[in-house]
């Protein structure tokens, strides 16, 4: 065990070692993310998998206070990810009083094109990927293995769905009944969001809200995106739709990433991989 305990304290010192450079860094290059004292259009990146909503509601809202942001391209590369975050930017960028805009780059799937939908205008490339409107629940059944191995899961629990979707024996009937409800539920609340923030018509949207995905091409001829372009052209329909003078300019902060930020995120990807079971998502999964 003595082996167990040097690798954990060069682990540790490994950490503190990067910690310190980056705060070096930081403290050297300044912060990358202020903005500029200059009338533009700030770019803000929705990237991976969305977990939490406070990295992009926190810029938004910035942008929001800034009398030197007049509107906000929100750059999207992203599968989408947990619903309760997808819904809290897309319920933010809604309210907001300045021009928003997205720009799907590789993948504005499932939570990415929720997101999307709620922006004034869409942008994607042709062979961007979006759509996958739907809602996705998992659970493993373990009960094999563990019968298989000799493990005897002993529950006690105070109602008889309080251990619904549990890995040590089969799901009934009825508990997967309810989940299906749940989930219905939550992908009404997908389709009908999108309908509240893009003129397409209910028929239409319900035939292609089944899951699959589109390439910007296709999401353009149903009305799921407005033009095909990157998020420069969409900084270029912006500036002419809302009158923007000429000494409006596109801004996107160069956002360092430390090999630390680099670390943690990759700990949270695995993390949540590991914790999906029994989470309701608007996730496009290949």
């Amino acid at each position: 065990m003595k082996w167990v305990k040097l690798l954990f304290k060069f682990i540790l010192f490994l950490i503190v070692i990067i910690f310190f450079i980056e705060m070096v860094l930081m403290l050297t290059k300044g912060d990358s993310s202020v903005l500029l004292k200059k009338p533009h259009v700030l770019v803000v990146e929705l990237n991976g998998v969305i977990v939490d909503s406070k990295k992009v509601t926190k810029k938004l809202e910035r942008a929001e206070k800034d009398e030197y942001i007049k509107g906000v391209i929100l750059k999207i590369n992203s599968p989408g990810g947990a619903v309760a975050p997808s819904q809290e930017i897309y319920r933010f960028i809604r309210n907001m009083k300045k021009p928003v805009y997205a720009a799907i780059s590789t993948l504005g799937a499932s939570g990415g094109y929720y997101v999307a939908s709620a922006c004034d205008k869409i942008f994607a490339l042709s062979g961007s990927i979006t759509g996958s409107i739907g809602v996705i629940m998992k659970f493993s059944n373990l009960k094999e293995l563990y019968d298989k191995i000799g493990i005897k899961v002993v529950t006690i629990k105070s109602g008889k769905f309080k251990d619904i979707g549990s890995s040590s024996r089969e799901m009934t009937k009825e508990e997967k009944r309810l989940l299906e409800n749940a989930i219905k539920d939550v992908y009404n609340q997908f389709v009908e969001d999108i309908i509240k923030a893009r003129s397409i018509k209910r028929e239409l949207l319900l035939k292609y809200a089944d899951g699959r995905i589109l390439t910007g091409n296709q999401a353009k001829k149903i009305g799921l995106i407005d033009a095909i372009g990157t998020y420069r052209d969409a900084f270029i329909s912006m500036k002419k739709d809302f009158h923007f003078s000429n000494d409006v300019i596109l801004y996107e902060p160069e956002e360092r990433k430390g090999v630390l930020r680099e670390f943690l995120e990759g700990v949270t990807n695995i993390k949540m991989k590991f914790e999906e079971t029994g989470i309701f998502y608007y996730l496009y999964e290949n």
